[in-house]
């Protein structure tokens, strides 16, 4: 019996896919949540491009098809540009790991179905925190892989002119250690980690029994205090830091000149500075203190009231100078030019303090009457609905005045999430974040996190269902129910971030980047900024994110993206009733093999085990996918029944077959294999052919094929005008799937080339690739006419050792730079930067005292800007 490992076929479209550099792409597999669902909730997965109308389980221990389902009519998702159904299986609630398929095309990644599916995750998202601390060090105890030594100890920080007081002259020194680093840079802002630390607290106001049991396995996991308070205390610790003890004032933020380069936090850095108080800062200052008076009074009740001292200064300075924006643009002596952080609008920040201090003080002076009306989602520059979502969580320990509208705050927080989920419901994808192009711009994926704890709110004060699913629906998305079929939280699922922006992640040497960070999301306004918009597959708003370092713009992480769905993952764990087995596995398949094909007339032995006791008759079943029919096998078996010996596999080259057990008095009662793969008929074709220059005279030429059943593969050509073939090279082994830049075109501008490959052995397998022009060449004086656009040509061969040639063409005389940068975006050689006329133009880049691994060459005429990413294998 001859079977063909289906692995070698995968590993070959592999190596060939992974020599042309790509970005992410919409693919064709069904999307589901790669890490899995609880066993009695909602269960989607969105199914894109089929015509299909079932889909099915497959149970991954036992090989064996054990559910399926009717797909939903098709519907167009706008932001992504394609048509889905949904698989809906919420009623499928076995325990255990699986796929889902539709027959006969492809199935997903694989997720669990079990109780507390998200404990992993709550941690890992948490704990990333942990690993931007500033000013210590992280031992492997309780680091692992990610163990660094202390970076910024922020113990001599520069009090910069724009901040500078009395006491405090400009580049006089404080003591300004601790907290975490914001984003992927290693700067300390107090806007947004203000919102971060109190999401972090509302989570723990919440759910506090959920995190009381919580280990993180971070140095404080011992003391007496949960986890997510000391971690969070590490942050409070710094920001109190930022205050200026004379009158109240905070710092906007804590920062260098200049981003710092891809480094490891222990690096040396430039200078650090405080700069200028703001109105922003000194409320959301006063806020986050209020609230963490209360929260920790219970534990460290002299740190309580020196939060909430320092709460009320700030109010108070920020009552006293409410229109005080930050103005990065004035700064000088130096300049500062890392995040802005900005915001010109402080009502938000006043309502979010006051009710905060409200609140903690029962002080009715601090309540703002209907302060709420306009408050929405989060985010760091739109705060009140912290305020809002605080008085709601808290509404039975407020005042009078506060109790007399808690009916109508609580109809708020569900009227913000309705908003979301009313459009949601009928959308393609049927979540809450994502049916709308608005939804994608820079930090998409916080703002998802955000819908989901309004959703959840809402779940907690209504037990409205629809709350409950939809939180579920965002951590879908966020887990490869979208687009992509993309994980967005680093760590978790089958396909997660790899090149997260975050210099940490990119300098350590370590392959995999800091688990549990929330990636940045689509976002199509700012791909040029970054990596350049050819680096991106697309500038539909659901596919434009990268996963590579360069794309600050979709691939950065923050810490208040990860906070809201602390929140959200906290909430379904501790809300989600834990379910009991519900086993419905009722029988699976022991010898179909199905990792190898098979080929027609070949004999096996079809042998199952039983799990049902209802069995009484059994009948034995094959089809195949493209034919719906079943063709009877054997017939009333006796449940002792285990084996049919030699059976069979029938003529159908290509297709793909099925075995079914089903009870012959009752078909609802039944199991199927895996699916079984027929050889296809033996063929060979090219998949491309390319040359670095269009196809001009002596240009050499790139060939890639696919071969099935085929060892070696004949090369061969004919100009149009020719009868005869001319050979190439003979002999070739077809598994190297491509022949590169031997043969050169032949000198005959203006006529047509048909190239042909055929199998060494057998002359009728042949395929003949469509004619190609062999271009006229011009002379450089008349270039400009003939060339039309500035374009970056893909480099050629890649993969590459040690050289390769890089083409590129103006449409005019233009200076230009031509630059390499390698994975973490340093720029390590260039190539051209000098005026170079209109016309084609080749360049060489020998890389031989270079590492191995991915590179990208960009090239900008000072007005647009390409990339394009290549790999040196040595």
């Amino acid at each position: 019996m001859k079977k063909i490992p289906l692995l070698f076929l995968s590993l070959l479209v592999v190596v060939l896919i992974s020599t042309q550099g790509f970005a992410q792409t919409k693919n064709s597999k069904p999307k589901v949540n790669q890490i899995g669902y609880y066993p009695e909730a909602i269960k989607l997965a969105v199914v894109p491009n089929t015509d299909e109308s079932v889909f099915y389980i497959k149970d991954l221990d036992s090989d064996a098809i054990i559910f399926e389902g009717s797909l939903s009519s098709t519907k167009h998702y706008g932001p992504g540009d394609e048509s889905v159904k949904i698989a809906d299986f919420s009623n499928f609630g076995t325990f255990g790991n699986f796929v889902l398929g539709i027959y006969g095309e492809e199935e997903s990644y694989r997720f669990t179905i079990d109780n507390n599916i998200y404990s992993g995750l709550t941690d890992a998202v948490l704990k990333a925190f942990y690993y931007n601390r500033a000013s210590t060090a992280l031992p492997e105890e309780f680091a692992g892989d990610w163990n660094r030594e202390l970076g910024h100890p922020d113990t001599n920080v520069l009090v910069h002119n724009s901040a500078a007081s009395t006491n405090r002259p400009a580049n006089s020194s404080i003591s300004s250690p601790k907290g975490w680093y914001d984003a992927g840079d290693f700067n300390k802002y107090v806007v947004p980690i203000s919102s971060s630390i109190s999401q972090l607290l509302f989570a723990y106001e919440e759910f506090s029994e959920f995190f009381a049991s919580q280990n993180l396995n971070i140095p404080e996991s011992e003391n007496s205090i949960p986890d997510i308070l000391d971690e969070s205390l590490w942050a409070l610790r710094w920001l109190f830091t930022m205050q200026d003890p004379d009158d109240g004032g905070v710092y906007h933020k804590l920062t260098t000149e200049n981003f710092q380069a891809t480094v490891m936090p222990n690096i040396p850095t430039a200078n650090r500075y405080v700069v200028q108080k703001g109105t922003g800062a000194t409320y959301d200052f006063a806020a986050v203190m209020a609230q963490a008076a209360r929260v920790y009074e219970p534990f460290l009740p002299d740190f309580a009231d020196s939060a909430l001292s320092a709460a009320e200064a700030a109010f108070a300075w920020g009552n006293a100078n409410p229109n005080i924006s930050y103005n990065q643009g004035a700064l000088n002596s130096p300049s500062i030019n890392t995040g802005v952080y900005g915001d010109n609008s402080f009502g938000d920040e006043k309502f979010w303090a006051s009710s905060e201090l409200y609140i903690t003080t029962g002080d009715e002076s601090y309540y703002m009457d209907n302060g709420w009306n306009s408050a929405g989602v989060v985010g760091w520059n739109s705060v009140r609905g912290l305020g809002l979502f605080s008085m709601v969580a808290n509404r039975e320990s407020l005042t009078a005045a506060g109790l007399a509208d808690t009916t109508s705050m609580k109809e708020k927080v569900k009227s913000i999430a309705d908003s979301y989920i009313n459009g949601g419901s009928s959308s393609a994808y049927r979540s809450p974040f994502g049916y709308s192009n608005g939804h994608f711009f820079w930090g998409s994926n916080g703002f998802a996190g955000n819908i989901g704890l309004a959703a959840m709110l809402a779940y907690r004060v209504s037990g409205e269902s629809k709350y409950y699913n939809a939180s579920i629906d965002v951590l879908d998305f966020m887990m490869g129910r979208n687009p992509l079929d993309q994980s967005y939280i680093t760590g978790f699922g089958s396909n997660p971030p790899m090149n997260i922006h975050h210099r940490q992640s990119a300098a350590d040497g370590v392959i995999n980047p800091v688990p549990g960070w929330v990636a940045g999301g689509a976002n199509p306004g700012n791909q040029s900024q970054d990596c350049g918009t050819a680096a991106y597959s697309s500038s539909l708003p659901a596919l434009s994110y990268l996963d590579e370092y360069c794309s600050y713009s979709t691939n950065e992480i923050t810490t208040y993206w990860n906070s809201p769905f602390i929140y959200v993952l906290a909430g379904l764990e501790s809300l989600t009733p834990e379910a009991t087995s519900n086993e419905t596995k009722t029988g699976f398949f022991k010898s179909i093999d199905t990792s190898f094909l098979y080929s027609p007339g070949d004999s096996i032995d079809i042998s199952w085990t039983l799990l049902n006791e209802n069995f009484t008759s059994i009948n034995l079943y094959y089809k195949t996918l493209v034919n719906p029919g079943s063709v009877l096998i054997a017939e009333n078996l006796t449940p002792a029944d285990t084996l049919f010996k030699n059976f069979q596999i029938p003529n159908k080259f290509g297709e793909e077959i099925v075995f079914r057990i089903e009870d012959s008095q009752n078909s609802d009662l039944w199991f199927q294999s895996g699916i079984l793969s027929v050889k296809p008929p033996k063929s060979i074709t090219f998949t491309s052919i390319t040359t670095p220059n269009d196809f001009q005279p002596n240009d050499p030429v790139f060939f890639e094929w696919t071969a099935i059943e085929v060892d070696t593969v004949d090369l061969l050509y004919r100009l149009e005008t020719e009868e005869n073939f001319t050979v190439i090279i003979e002999g070739r082994a077809a598994s190297t799937g491509g022949y590169a830049f031997r043969f050169k075109l032949p000198d005959a501008p203006g006529e047509n080339i048909i190239f042909r490959i055929k199998d060494n052995n057998e002359d009728t397998v042949f395929t003949d690739f469509d004619p190609i022009l062999i271009a006229t060449p011009v002379s450089n004086e008349h270039d400009e006419q003939f060339v039309t656009e500035f374009r970056l040509n893909q480099n050629y061969p890649n993969p590459f050792n040690p050289s390769t040639s890089i083409s590129f063409a103006l449409e005019k005389s233009s200076k230009i730079d031509l630059s390499i940068y390698n994975a973490m975006g340093q720029q390590v050689a260039v190539l051209v930067n000098e005026t170079k006329s209109s016309g084609p133009h080749t360049v060489q880049w020998n890389a031989s005292g270079f590492a191995s691994g991915v590179y990208y060459y960009r090239i900008t005429n000072g007005e647009q800007v390409f990339t394009r990413k290549m790999t040196l294998i040595k």
